[in-house]
């Protein structure tokens, strides 16, 4: 079948995204509240779940659908939300528990072993637990909602029009500064213990109120390579049910090498559109809220030919003022032995106008484009995303998989 050769359509654009690592709620402060028994019972179950899991004595359920993203954020450390599915949890976690672990991999030459703050703090063993919570929401910032449109030789799709007014990039300079101080203020890292881990706790009823029931977060990390473990249970089932936990290697690049790089990219038909940015006690819980636009995430990356692809993801270190970006969007089959080319689209230039005003974290920008699927035959794909940045001549790409049924 002869593919469709994509025409876009500027519609939109790439708005400013600088994420800056926050706080948790709970975490952060030197003198926080003891657990209740039930709570210390249940993260301490947990702890021991993880331990299980991470030395290879219990295996990681595979059943839970779950998608975790790597974006750039603050000076040296990336921004890691990750939402995950609770849908084929055997208990209904009405009263839930959280503990999230990440792992260095490999282990640092200079420790035996990574170990867990958290227990050392519910044991008695510290006195305070000040490391916790790095990370667990973004400052307010602007995200392209919408972006450019996208037409077919079949159907023509628009993309609302008045989200452009919502595109255009916030001056950041004040969370700027305040992620460049607190990474100053920041005591070393203590290479002994885990480089993120954190407990939550949340009303699984309030997840079951309107459609799927989903859990998300976010972590902040150093470049390397880690092994994330995320582990839940039902606080009222402790005694007779297990802690699940899920498991998935993160690779967090060096976003900081002024090097041309892409992010992860986020992959969705539905971009949601906010009256006003989450509050900050709230935006723990909606670590995929960017500014106005929160992308809805599709844990199992499946799409309908009625659908509309939007691809979210970050421009990192291109060269500006004068920049002049070109990013092409390549899509291939991938059902049956090697990928073979689809169809694409016409390039998408990115310039001043469209770009934010560099920073103190250097040049980062979300970009976006719009995708309809109705040429798309059900099946397996691939999509191969290519930037060019004429001003430094640097070349990134970056790929991510999906399908249509």
């Amino acid at each position: 079948m002869k593919s469709r050769f994509l025409t876009s359509i500027p519609a939109g654009v790439a708005a400013a995204a600088v994420l800056t690592a926050g706080q948790a709620l709970h975490a952060t402060d030197p003198n926080r509240a003891p657990l209740a028994p039930s709570e210390r019972t249940a993260v301490l179950a947990l702890l021991d779940a993880v331990d299980a899991v991470q030395q290879g004595r219990v295996a990681a359920d595979e059943s839970v659908r779950w998608e975790s993203h790597v974006l750039k954020s603050s000076v040296m450390t990336a921004y890691v939300p990750f939402e995950m599915s609770l849908d084929t949890l055997p208990t209904a976690l009405k009263s839930g528990a959280l503990y999230v672990r990440a792992v260095t991999r490999p282990r640092p030459p200079q420790v035996a072993e990574q170990h867990s703050e958290v227990r050392a703090w519910i044991q008695g063993g510290a006195a305070t637990a000040t490391r916790l919570g790095d990370s667990v929401y973004m400052p307010q910032g602007g995200m392209p909602i919408g972006g450019p449109a996208m037409t077919s030789g079949k159907r023509n799709i628009s993309v609302p029009g008045e989200s452009a007014v919502k595109l255009r990039a916030i001056e950041q300079d004040t969370e700027n500064q305040r992620a460049e101080d607190a990474r100053k203020a920041r005591k070393e890292r203590d290479a002994s213990l885990f480089p993120f881990e954190e407990y939550y706790f949340f009303d699984g009823k309030a997840s079951r109120a309107a459609g799927p029931r989903r859990i998300a977060r976010a972590l902040a990390l150093p470049r390397g390579e880690y092994e994330l473990y995320v582990a839940l249970l039902d606080r009222g089932h402790i005694k007779d049910a297990k802690p699940v936990v899920v498991s998935r290697t993160v690779t967090v690049p060096d976003f900081w090498n002024d090097e041309l790089r892409l992010s992860s990219v986020i992959l969705t038909n539905d971009v949601r559109i906010l009256k006003a940015p989450f509050a900050e006690e709230a935006r723990i819980e909606h670590p995929y809220a960017f500014g106005l636009a929160e992308p809805a995430i599709r844990l199992a990356r499946e799409f309908s030919t009625g659908d509309v692809l939007s691809i979210v993801y970050q421009i990192c270190n291109y060269g500006a003022p004068d920049a002049d970006l070109s990013a092409d969007y390549s899509f291939y089959r991938m059902d049956n032995g090697p990928r073979k080319y689809f169809n694409g689209t016409k390039p998408q230039p990115l310039g001043d106008d469209d770009l934010p005003t560099p920073s103190l974290l250097g040049t980062q920008a979300f970009a976006m484009q719009s995708v309809p699927l109705a040429a798309f035959p059900p099946g397996r794909y691939e999509l191969e995303i290519t930037v060019h940045d004429r001003l430094t001549r640097a070349i990134a790409k970056t790929v991510a998989g999906f399908s249509v049924r």
